[in-house]
């Protein structure tokens, strides 16, 4: 294929309008945007509506080239439906863009998971006090949080990706030189430091009303999942959430604070549905860690980095002290057996092989399914069949949410 086409790409995306349904139907019939240029200038080209072929007359690909070299100068990167950057994710969605401008680090849209976060622009305190909690620790656990650049709940997950250092993505109704919302300027500037602006509107684009919930699809698009943080019933947030749905996504809703009050009316409808409920950022870990555990980490109470076979999720029990001096055996005393083989329990050896080595396993502790797979090697599925028959058979039990230990442990 030539080199550049990018020229060809912005005049498609011009003539066709952006957001246009019809546009990738339209580039698949041609082996490249060039192709199509001379194809629809021919007279007897049929494919065009008529509103089409007006912008057709109108649009030079001299305009382009214009606009590609103020990008050039200005920072700006050009992201077309043939190139390497465009992320994969995206390219399956009903009406992908076929151009997205972008200023940052566009990497981060192949080489991390991405969870979109959406919420009401007034959030209550107990929405503000959520979104921050949850999403810094979704932020440590190395997600990459996207959201729209909104005031709201929008700017309090990018800034809590940067509370804690991490890049964030914004997803803009607008050109991305443009300065919306002006009270969001400094948080762009903060953002473009490791982060990324998104847009698939040519620079300088004010914000439109029907802008916005064209912008929604590439909002769910890009990402694995949608967290939505209070939203009524006719919110915006709620456009996200049902083309997330569409698109074969995940759906994760924080529980409201009052079930009555119409300001997490949506919230409580998306619950009712099915939603899976988050009440922490373990919630949505829980989900994803298994298929992504080269791209996510833990962290542990101090927040340190966890390896994959450290007990996941399960909590350490304290050392309790014993205040009372242990008097030293006389020298002639019998041996006594040690207390650590005292407590341990012998396990029966008609168990097949597996079923022996998840008992040996718990006779370290407590461990959490997770743990349990990785010290077994074993599939999520495997493992939870393991579990119910050992729990059936009376070897172990369930102590907590997911966290295993042995029958006959306190």
């Amino acid at each position: 294929m030539e080199q550049n086409m990018t020229k060809y790409w912005l005049w498609l995306s011009a003539v066709m309008g952006t957001a246009n349904p019809r546009t990738r139907g339209l580039a698949e019939q041609f082996d490249t945007p060039k192709a199509l240029y001379y194809a629809l200038h021919d007279p007897d080209c049929g494919l065009l509506t008529e509103q089409e072929r007006r912008n057709l007359s109108r649009t030079k690909l001299s305009l382009c080239e214009k606009i590609e070299a103020y990008c050039e100068e200005n920072g700006i990167g050009i992201m077309t439906w043939d190139s390497p950057l465009y992320p994969d994710r995206l390219r399956h969605i009903y009406n992908p863009p076929i151009v997205l401008f972008y200023k940052g680090n566009p990497a981060l849209l192949r080489d991390h998971m991405l969870l979109t976060v959406v919420g009401t622009r007034r959030p209550s305190d107990y929405s503000k006090k959520v979104a921050d909690w949850i999403c810094r620790d979704l932020a440590k656990c190395s997600l990459v949080l996207v959201s729209g650049l909104a005031v709201g709940i929008d700017a309090a997950a990018h800034r809590a990706a940067i509370a804690e250092g991490k890049p964030t993505i914004g997803v803009m109704g607008c050109g991305v030189d443009y300065d919306y919302p002006k009270e969001n300027a400094a948080l762009r500037a903060e953002m473009l430091k490791n982060g990324l602006l998104l847009s698939e509107y040519f620079p300088g684009t004010p914000p439109r009303p029907h802008h916005f919930p064209a912008r929604n699809r590439i909002l769910s698009g890009i990402s694995e999942a949608v967290l939505v943080i209070e939203a009524a019933v006719k919110s915006g947030s709620l456009i996200t959430a049902n083309l997330a749905c569409e698109q074969g996504k995940q759906v994760f809703c924080v529980p409201p604070a009052d079930i009555f009050d119409a300001r997490y009316a949506g919230v409580v409808n998306f619950l009712r549905d099915g939603a899976y409920p988050a009440f922490n950022y373990l919630d949505i870990l829980y989900t994803y860690y298994l298929q992504y555990p080269h791209k996510l980490t833990l962290f542990d109470e101090e927040y340190a980095s966890r390896t994959q076979d450290s007990l996941l999720f399960a909590e350490e029990k304290p050392v309790r002290k014993n205040s009372r001096k242990k008097t030293p055996p006389a020298p002639y005393a019998e041996a006594e057996e040690p207390p650590a083989a005292q407590g341990k329990k012998e396990i029966p050896p008609e168990l097949p092989a597996l079923h022996r080595r998840v008992l040996e396993v718990l006779q370290q502790g407590p461990m959490s399914m997770n743990a349990l797979c990785n010290a077994l090697d074993v599939s999520f599925d495997e493992a939870s069949m393991l579990m119910i028959e050992l729990e059936m058979a009376g070897h172990i039990r369930n102590a907590e949410r997911d966290i295993f230990v042995l029958a006959d442990a306190e």
